[in-house]
């Protein structure tokens, strides 16, 4: 009796082939968009964090070379040169600018106020995405304050 070689691939053998190929996709891709989603999540949070870096570290190297605050307008005064400069900070739009120069973006809200009869300034900056940060830096000069 003769055994016939087979040759090629039955029809449950190529089913089996594209349902396991099938899964394999689905697990890659789900992995691959929730890689994706974490990435962009974690964009944003550096984003604002480096935002909310470079308000705080302007506003603690004005607060400590100033003279004067004003907490009504947000205003450091330092004497450079004998002359008196003033460095204000402002949030519309959702932006904190800096004499008109945009420093940091999404911020939903932004406080610096500063205790009486003390050299502390407490400083309140929440994004838009409900991250906030609340500082106090103190000084060894007192600062005169306007209201």
């Amino acid at each position: 009796m003769r055994i016939k070689q087979q040759r090629g691939l039955t029809l449950v053998e190529v089913l089996a082939v594209l349902v396991i190929f099938s899964i394999i996709s689905i697990l890659l891709m789900s992995i691959l968009g929730s890689s994706t989603s974490t990435h962009q999540k974690q964009l944003t949070k550096n984003k604002e964090l480096q935002n909310t870096s470079i308000v705080l570290k302007l506003i603690t190297k004005d607060f400590r070379k100033s003279v004067k605050f004003d907490e009504a307008t947000y205003t450091f005064t330092t004497i450079v040169d004998g002359s008196e400069t003033e460095q204000t900070y402002v949030l519309s739009d959702d932006k904190i600018t800096r004499n008109g120069e945009t420093i940091a973006t999404d911020i939903e809200e932004f406080e610096l106020s500063n205790q009486e009869s003390s050299s502390t300034l407490t400083i309140r900056i929440k994004s838009k995405h409900d991250q906030e940060i609340r500082t106090e830096l103190t000084s060894r000069k007192k600062h005169n304050r306007n209201n």
